[in-house]
């Protein structure tokens, strides 16, 4: 009788835990990232059209640790003053062509840098092979562009997504890679006070499938992790010039992580932030007190009057970013 209710009992839990894996497993397949109806906001580079495409520099390549390539454009100027520039979410290194020019007149070599995943850089559109892999990319960069040299002043410079990359860089293990970092209207975290909903409507995120596949990392089972977790809204389609998708590894490779308070916190170089206060992705107002509260080293300017894509193209941004690395660079 006794082993009977032993059976019984076994076979109960091995129910539960097939039932239970069956609902993870279900998670992880069937939570995708939703279609969202293309946002003017974060699609549109105000006056792109009338750019000169002739004063955008062609594309060069130096190759990563595993043969991928990793693609830039080059501004030249200062040869003892590099900034590498870092693009915002699906862009391209060409996406910053008004701010590297204004970085340049400023007296910047800039290296506008397309992460892999994004730009031809790398083997996968919207996909890196591990979840670090962009902060070793970032080594490899330095090193391959000649950029190792310590008369060089370096400068880590970043646009909305790409200014948490920067974030998370200052804090991480590559942090003495640079002397200074700025975060132009940077995305935080998503728990961030300065996080509007769904990034103002650009950004359609997975979040069952983040937390599966984020508890099975935990667990040093990096499994599924080529799955999208974030789509954009936007209609562009996966080539060299926009990465509408990203995948589980790439999206955590950007961003600071859970501990994102701490993490601030611990930012021990020069950093500034510096937003527009019309922001439509983010709450501009929120910055300041959110850093303040965090790491009152970290400067954050607010510039009146501007939105999210106008920190990058309008000609008062980009004058107000330029004058921002210069204080910072002692220049």
């Amino acid at each position: 009788m006794r082993n009977c209710w032993v059976r019984r009992v076994l076979f109960g839990v091995a129910a539960l835990v097939l039932a239970a894996g069956a609902a993870f497993g279900a998670v992880i397949a069937f939570s995708s990232p939703g279609e969202l109806p293309p946002l003017r906001a974060g699609d549109t580079l105000p006056g792109s059209d009338s750019w000169n495409r002739a004063e955008i520099p062609a594309v060069s390549r130096v190759t990563a640790r595993d043969g991928a390539p990793l693609t830039y454009r080059l501004y030249p100027a200062r040869t003892d003053r590099a900034v590498v520039l870092v693009h915002g979410s699906s862009g391209t290194s060409s996406s910053m062509h008004r701010l590297a020019q204004a970085l340049r007149a400023a007296g910047a070599s800039v290296y506008s840098i397309s992460l892999r995943g994004h730009g031809g850089s790398g083997t996968r559109n919207g996909d890196s092979s591990y979840v670090g892999q962009l902060d070793d990319d970032l080594v490899d960069f330095v090193r391959a562009a000649g950029l190792s040299d310590s008369k060089v002043h370096r400068t880590l410079m970043g646009f909305s997504s790409g200014g948490g990359f920067v974030l998370r860089t200052a804090v991480g293990p590559n942090r003495a890679l640079f002397d200074d970092y700025v975060a132009i209207a940077p995305f935080v975290a998503p728990d961030s006070p300065t996080a509007r909903p769904a990034a103002g409507g650009w950004a359609s995120v997975a979040v069952p499938r983040i937390v599966a596949l984020s508890i099975l990392d935990g667990f040093g089972l990096p499994l599924f992790q080529d799955l999208p977790v974030v789509r954009f809204a936007t209609a562009a389609k996966a080539d060299d010039r926009r990465t509408p998708v990203y995948s589980f590894r790439l999206t955590t490779g950007m961003q600071l992580g859970r501990d994102w308070r701490a993490a601030i916190g611990r930012i021990d170089r020069p950093t500034a932030v510096i937003v527009g206060a019309d922001d439509e992705l983010f709450y501009a107002d929120r910055y300041a007190a959110t850093f303040a509260a965090l790491n009152p080293r970290i400067s954050v300017e607010v510039v009146p009057g501007l939105g999210h894509m106008d920190m990058i193209t309008q000609a008062r941004a980009c004058a107000a970013v330029a004058a921002l690395w210069r204080r910072l660079a002692g220049d």
